[in-house]
């Protein structure tokens, strides 16, 4: 049943795209059978900082099924305020289900209440309810509170210190139940001490399963209740019917990737015209290229599978008409309905915690240098239209000092001609039979995709390092290309200076980096060390492997003396929810 319903769905997104009315009868059958799906997001803490990392692993479920998800491979992570305003809208890469992100936290954003919700598009149809929803409390202390966070002063002059309330360490939690045991050498450490974890899968689906895990110090102010896994699935997972949807409007699941969309609308009357062909390419080293053709909404939408590094993409009308368009881009939602924010009160009395937290976290920021996040370098197959056949080094040759002489001299089966209106254009000999006049290669400049041959015709060719195409045609969407061409300059950056005005240059909302998150390390001789370190985080680890059955992780306490609290939450191949607590002081 499953596979039957990706293959409706892909025939959907074939035949219309967006769910026209002209198929509305079939896709509404399809769609009321795509099962719904939910999000439960474990964050790192709930009551943070200015200066502190938001850090969050997000698990998208089917209702029905109660498993990761194979449908949607695009999730969403916002933050809002008490209007439903976004403070930040993140968009996440699902690999098995599954992804991660984090948000610093600037002095920007006041001290307030705010609710963090997760979905995907598909969720979209059935409201914010539908949504993961759970409570942020945020501390700005280089801003004033707002009154309404202020709690009322007593009568008495004096004001008791806050106090926390003594806690008990919670046992280690070996149920068979949820199939993962956690185990800890030491309850109770000093500062700079080294902590092992030891984590155990009791069988295959707890080994296969999908886990994140939090070492972090507990908040003496009290914070919002987080929700686990376990809750979550008890609450949530009770499937769900989809025969509310609206088929003549409705967000189709990003089931097989990114997408990237928007509206192609007619300058003067403001109306969307259909049947418009439009490009992207993400420019540089491992640049990426799309054309896609707009339905009868004036709707195009670019599909994109992989892993890119680029913040920028250039969209271009492919059309003689050009400046008659408009290109319109889909944002994030900036604006949530429905969304209830909880209430929290500072007072006097936590004037000092939140002095001294803030003392530290300025300055574990000052040191964030040697104690930063790694980035995982984006990752993808290479496309076949970056696969040459023929490769010309200019340094190899005599340097001529236009691109038309370079090619008449040194590049075989590359050619410039003259067009009916005056300009020259890139012609490529195919492998076999003769040019089809009619078609045009692909030309690149670092990857830039140039429509209109005559923009780069006078560049230097001296600042040209390697001239490669391939010759057999390309067909990429609805258009057809003669060929691949492609320039590389020696600096390596030609789509920063550039400038035609048929280019039109977007920031992508593009979804969040893979890391590799810090772990401090001691040895014997370097306990002393002078660099300070009030890391409150001591452990973040959003892809926690236990393929092997078993996991071993050592980490050091810091010179923060309280509480920590370790939490595992994720969920095994056939679904069943792991959530595991434990409890160490460090004193």
């Amino acid at each position: 049943m499953k596979y039957s319903i990706i293959t409706l769905l892909l025939s959907v997104f074939t035949l219309s795209g967006f769910a026209q009315s002209s198929n509305a009868t079939v896709q509404g059958k399809v769609l009321k059978n795509v099962p719904q799906e939910k999000v439960f997001v474990q964050t790192n803490e709930s009551l943070l900082f200015s200066g502190e990392y938001l850090r969050y692993k997000l698990y998208c479920l089917e209702a029905q099924g109660r498993r990761l998800t194979n449908i949607s491979k695009i999730a969403y992570v916002a933050l809002v305020d008490q209007d439903g305003e976004s403070v930040f809208t993140h968009k996440i890469r699902l690999a098995d289900g599954a992804g991660y992100g984090d948000f610093f936290v600037p002095t920007s954003i006041p001290t307030g209440s705010y609710k963090l919700l997760g979905y995907s598009q598909w969720m979209q149809n059935f409201g914010t309810d539908s949504f993961f929803q759970s409570d942020i409390h945020i501390i700005n202390p280089y801003q004033p509170v707002p009154e309404s966070y202020l709690a009322a002063e007593p009568d008495s002059i004096q004001v008791a210190p806050l106090t926390p309330a003594p806690r008990v360490l919670e046992v280690p939690m070996t149920s068979t139940e949820v199939g993962v045991k956690l185990s800890l050498d030491k309850n109770e450490l000093g500062a700079r001490e080294k902590l092992m974890v030891r984590i155990d899968a009791d069988n295959s689906e707890s080994k296969n399963g999908n886990y994140s895990i939090s070492i972090r110090k507990l908040e003496d102010l009290g914070a919002p209740k987080k929700m686990s896994a376990t809750e979550f699935t008890k609450r949530y997972l009770n499937g769900g019917s989809n025969s509310g949807i609206n088929s003549q409007k409705v967000d189709l699941p990003e089931l097989r990737g990114e997408v990237i969309s928007g509206t192609i609308i007619d300058k003067e009357t403001k109306t969307p015209i259909q049947d418009v062909r439009v490009s992207i390419s993400l420019p540089g080293d491992r640049y990426l290229f799309k054309v896609a053709s707009t339905n009868e909404s004036g709707r195009f939408r670019f599909l994109f599978d992989q892993e890119y590094s680029n913040v920028t993409g250039a969209l271009q009308i492919l059309a003689d008409n050009w400046d008659a368009y408009e290109i319109v881009m889909d944002e994030a939602l900036k604006k949530y309905v429905g969304i209830q924010v909880d209430d929290f009160k500072i007072s006097r009395a936590m004037e000092d915690y939140i002095l001294q937290k803030s003392i530290q976290n300025q300055i574990e920021n000052g040191f964030g240098e040697v104690k930063s996040d790694s980035v995982i370098p984006a990752s993808h197959e290479q496309p076949y239209y970056r696969k040459f056949t023929v490769n010309y080094n200019l340094d190899d040759y005599t340097r001529f000092n236009t691109i038309e002489e370079t090619i008449i001299e040194v590049v075989d089966q590359l050619s410039v001609r003259r067009l009916q209106n005056g300009d020259r254009a890139f012609e490529i000999r195919p492998e076999e039979g003769f040019t089809d006049l009619a078609l045009f290669p692909m030309v690149f400049v670092d990857g830039l995709f140039i429509k209109k041959h005559e923009d780069f015709m006078d560049f230097s060719a001296k600042k040209i390092q390697n001239i490669e195409f391939s010759r057999d045609k390309v067909i990429l969407g609805p258009h057809v290309f003669q060929g691949v061409l492609h320039f590389k300059t020696i600096e390596g950056g030609f789509y920063n200076d550039f400038f035609t005005p048929h280019i039109v240059n977007v920031d992508l909302f593009k979804p969040q980096v893979r890391k590799e998150h810090f772990r401090q390390t001691y040895n014997t001789s370097d306990l002393k060390n002078r660099v300070p370190d009030f890391r409150h985080q001591l452990l973040w680890e959003p892809d926690l492997d236990l393929s092997s059955g078993s996991e071993e992780i050592v980490l050091y306490t810091s010179d923060v003396h309280g509480t920590y609290q370790l939490i595992l939450e994720g969920f095994s191949s056939i679904g069943n929810p792991v959530s595991v607590k434990r409890e160490f002081t460090v004193k």
